[in-house]
């Protein structure tokens, strides 16, 4: 699963033919790795204390390059939840959750220039924060 998100993270060719090996065997843990990413990147690239016009830009900026497919409050929300405010999440189902996340992690990777050294240490750290929560995502390396 980790190397399918990192595919995905940095727009490689070969995202598609990890989704398929995705779909086929499941995704539980790699929801949970999507999760842990997204927090971890997150984290990395946002101060605690970050103004919500700053996340509103980037939702924006995302919806600019990725179109109406960015669930804009959904994303929002999970990014101020990831920084530590209480916000209604609960609410929120799968799909927009997912494209939220996963397009976020894209937008943030693009923030970084499409490092792969950056995409491959917050896919690492996010990993073994999914580990120490019980799941265990096939590893990316």
């Amino acid at each position: 699963m980790g190397q399918f998100l990192r595919a995905v993270m940095l727009r490689w060719d070969e995202q598609t033919q990890l989704h398929v090996e995705v779909k086929k065997h499941g995704s539980k843990d790699g929801n949970e790795l999507t999760r842990a990413a997204f927090e971890v990147a997150v984290r990395r690239y946002f101060p605690p204390d970050t103004d919500l016009r700053v996340i509103s830009g980037l939702v924006h900026e995302m919806r600019q390059v990725f179109g109406e497919h960015v669930p804009v409050l959904e994303t929002e929300m999970l990014i101020r939840e990831a920084l530590g405010e209480d916000v209604p999440t609960d609410d929120i189902t799968l799909k927009p959750e997912m494209m939220a996340r996963t397009f976020t992690l894209m937008g943030l990777t693009d923030k970084w220039s499409r490092d792969v050294s950056t995409v491959n240490s917050v896919l690492a750290e996010a990993e073994e924060l999914v580990h120490r929560r019980g799941f265990a995502p096939t590893p990316a390396a």
